[in-house]
């Protein structure tokens, strides 16, 4: 698999992974940070700053296109400067494959990879959430290591009803 930052000349086959998504009946896109709804350019301007410098509120983070070839599997963002209140909110890290690639290790390897780069910025930890009723998400985090840890009261925030820990 190749994990890289979007580049402007991405646009098309982004639109491709944006309308698969939609042909499935999916309005939000996993990992994509307003992807669908938001300008192209600003778009890809955004990714690239949030590598490079960070946010005010999010710190640094990568959002990577990651590929099978020439063919774009999905979305994987890596969130490593949050603050600790964001983590316990929404995860450290985020990922998205599209319909048509699921169910084929395709998400276990763009974990796999995104705590490897967790482990080279020095993070010791991370916390990962996901739907309840997503079962093959759970299932993707427990193989890289995951361990429940919803019953704990502070993870009960946001819209996500499960969390996980990995320590790294």
């Amino acid at each position: 698999m190749e994990y890289r930052l979007p580049e402007i000349n991405d646009k098309d086959i982004l639109k491709a992974y944006v309308q698969e998504h939609q042909d499935n009946g999916e309005s939000s896109i996993s990992a994509s940070l307003g992807l669908s709804s938001s300008d192209y350019s600003e778009w890809v301007t955004k990714i690239k700053k949030n590598a490079l410098s960070g946010d005010e509120q999010w710190g640094k983070s990568l959002l990577y296109l990651c590929f099978d070839g020439e063919s774009l599997i999905g979305l994987l963002s890596i969130r490593y400067e949050l603050p600790e209140l964001l983590s316990e909110k929404i995860g450290d890290i985020g990922y998205g494959v599209r319909p048509s690639k699921r169910n084929k290790g395709y998400a276990t390897a763009m974990l796999e990879y995104a705590l490897s780069v967790c482990k080279e910025k020095g993070m010791g930890k991370v916390i990962l959430g996901c739907y309840k009723e997503n079962l093959a998400s759970a299932a993707t985090i427990q193989k890289n290591g995951g361990t429940l840890i919803t019953e704990n009261d502070k993870y009960k925030e946001g819209k996500i009803s499960q969390y996980y820990l990995i320590r790294l």
